[in-house]
């Protein structure tokens, strides 16, 4: 055929089949994430090795508003040896590595926020009502709203006692609690608020697609407001699927310890009153924030 064509007069032009790339050949996209990787360590070391701020000078650092590269990687040097309690002088690339993410730096915080309540946890869904009114009164409601929604669903749809449980449940005693009807009512009341006070669209239209009819899909949206909040999540303790347990980012033997509950007989307590903040108790339709005004919440 190819010779017919060619004593018709026209040019061929013959292509050769290129040669499938080898199992060792780097791709694109396999080098861009190499070079993220090390353009990240690089960043990661820098951050570990930046100079050592006290409060003043953090304070001074954070109103400037032009910033040096190696200002920047001081202060965050000192933000995250803030958050965790540490000292500056501690922080090492590993550190940094395994919990200077800003996720991991939200979760901490919120958590310690339940022990800063002032109680056992056996009271928190009460207790992190208590909110300091100096704050933006949105942001205030807002962040209670999401702990609040978050102790009420362990404590509805799962035999887990409080946040700080990491008893292995029978799966049977979680499918009790899961398809209980006030379970169910609770979880279908969520998948609007996942969108509006979670920010998670994705999570609530998972949601209505599913129907919330498997427990699959009442598990994965439990998990996908605990896991926003405090990093945590409500799985399955073994292959065999066998027993439950909640997981969290902070139960390794080296992970940066969380504070003990406070106590009416605490430091910051005279006379069994919180003498730190204004707290006031809100009722759970105080806690409702309007449609309109949650989106502009971070």
């Amino acid at each position: 055929m190819v010779d017919f064509l060619k004593k018709a007069g026209m040019i061929i032009s013959i292509i050769k089949a290129t040669r499938k790339a080898k199992d060792d050949t780097v791709t694109l996209t396999e080098t861009v994430k190499g070079y993220s990787s090390a353009i990240k360590a690089e960043e990661i070391s820098d951050i570990a090795n930046a100079n050592i701020l006290n409060h003043e000078m953090a304070g001074h650092l954070e109103n400037k508003p032009k910033k040096t590269l190696e200002e920047i990687y001081a202060l965050n040097r000192y933000h995250i040896a803030d958050c965790y309690g540490v000292s500056p002088e501690s922080i090492t690339e590993e550190f940094i590595t395994d919990y200077g993410k800003y996720d991991h730096m939200k979760w901490f915080r919120n958590l310690w926020k339940l022990r800063d309540a002032g109680t056992n946890n056996e009271t928190a869904v009460e207790a992190i009502i208590h909110e300091d009114y100096r704050n933006d009164r949105l942001t205030t409601v807002t962040q209670a709203e999401k702990h609040r929604i978050c102790l009420e669903l362990l404590k509805t749809c799962t035999p887990i006692k409080d946040i700080d449980d990491r008893n292995r449940y029978k799966v049977i005693d979680v499918k009790t609690c899961l398809n209980s009807s006030e379970s169910i009512q609770y979880l279908q009341n969520l998948v609007p608020k996942m969108a509006r006070v979670f920010d998670n669209t994705d999570a609530s239209r998972s949601a209505k697609k599913s129907g919330l009819k498997l427990d699959k899909a009442k598990l994965g949206l439990l998990n996908s407001a605990l896991s926003a909040i405090y990093g945590v999540k409500f799985k399955t303790a073994n292959n065999k699927n066998t027993h439950y347990h909640l997981v969290g980012t902070f139960d390794y033997e080296d992970a940066p310890k969380l504070p003990p509950y406070q106590t009416d007989e605490g430091q910051f307590y005279e006379n069994g009153e919180d003498m730190r903040y204004g707290y006031s108790k809100l009722s759970p339709d105080e806690l409702e924030p309007s449609p309109n005004c949650i989106s502009q919440n971070t």
